[in-house]
């Protein structure tokens, strides 16, 4: 049985159509999320240049309310994909804890006030105005609920001995230059 050249033109242009659209796709897919996510400090900068807390909450005092117990403080990058997982998950989850205190900073604004910002989104999470944490939100590809390292913390299914600087955690980030 012979195959008519039309159908047989018009099959291998759908197969090309269905290719192109497939590689598009997974181009996009890589580019939007996967090329963003790994180690938050992927280049080991704080493990020359830790942030200290004392500095730290010296340097964001005007921003740190005397009356909360918790605070977060989340810096972003509005040309990175991430911030946005990372301010809608903040908000989801000031719904879910109504005592969590939030500022939002630039990573510009966090520079002039002199922090050292290895990734956006970067988390700053205070208790009684004390660093307890810094490092990404969630250690997942999308900055979701599920992966949430603030909820935890917390709820307390998280125990700190201590101020965490979170530096290894895989997450969904832009490291900065």
């Amino acid at each position: 049985m012979k195959q008519n050249p039309v159908t047989s033109g018009k099959l291998k242009a759908a197969i090309l159509l269905v290719l192109l659209w497939l590689a598009g796709s997974a181009a996009a897919f890589y580019w939007f999320f996967v090329s963003h996510y790994g180690v938050f400090d992927q280049q080991s900068q704080w493990r020359q240049h830790p942030l200290v807390p004392q500095q730290v909450q010296h340097m964001l005092n005007q921003y740190l309310e005397s009356h909360s117990k918790w605070q977060a403080i989340l810096i972003t990058d509005s040309d990175c994909s991430c911030s946005s997982f990372a301010k809608d998950h903040l908000s989801r989850m000031q719904q879910r804890q109504p005592d969590l205190a939030i500022q939002q900073l630039s990573q510009t604004q966090a520079e002039k006030l002199g922090l050292n910002i290895i990734a956006t989104p970067l988390l700053l999470l205070f208790q009684h105005k004390q660093l307890i944490y810094a490092g990404p939100l969630a250690t997942d590809l999308l900055c979701s609920d599920n992966a949430s390292v603030l909820d935890s913390i917390i709820n307390g299914a998280t125990l700190l001995p201590g101020f965490w600087l979170n530096g290894e955690s895989t997450a969904c980030r832009c490291p900065t230059p």
